[in-house]
């Protein structure tokens, strides 16, 4: 496997739209050749949510397909909290059932109980929160 320099992604989604790097509508940079990733909707999505950086919306939309394909969740939908520069996927894992909120992060994340409140920074954000 040969090494290359934009194999990793790289801080900073804000400057990336649904149309990608030089604007020519394919995958990112970083994104492999056969990237099928970049031109997803629920990644292109959640690239627009303009939050934290690529690498936190590549581990979103990689807990997205698992909740999706693997656990079968249904209606899975992503949302931006942007004072905790946090992208939660809130779903239903049995239909019928009460919504559920996943916090992708990665291991290295610090997260505290004083940084985060759910029940408020979901209400404030969210249409899709039920109390």
């Amino acid at each position: 496997m040969e090494d290359r320099g934009d194999s990793e992604p790289t801080p900073g989604c804000s400057g990336l739209g649904s149309a990608g790097v030089g604007g020519g509508g394919g995958a990112h940079a970083w994104a492999p050749e056969d990237a099928w990733m970049g031109t997803h909707p629920k990644y292109l999505e959640m690239m627009e949510l303009d939050i934290g950086d690529a690498t936190q919306v590549y581990i979103a939309f990689l807990v997205y397909l698992d909740l999706m394909e693997s656990k079968s969740w249904h209606e899975v939908n992503c949302v931006g909290l942007p004072d905790l520069q946090l992208i939660c996927l809130v779903g239903t894992e049995i239909e019928g059932e009460g919504l559920q909120t996943v916090v992708p992060t990665p291991i290295s994340a610090s997260l505290s109980h004083n940084r985060i409140t759910w029940k408020d920074n979901l209400r404030a954000n969210s249409s899709y929160f039920i109390q």
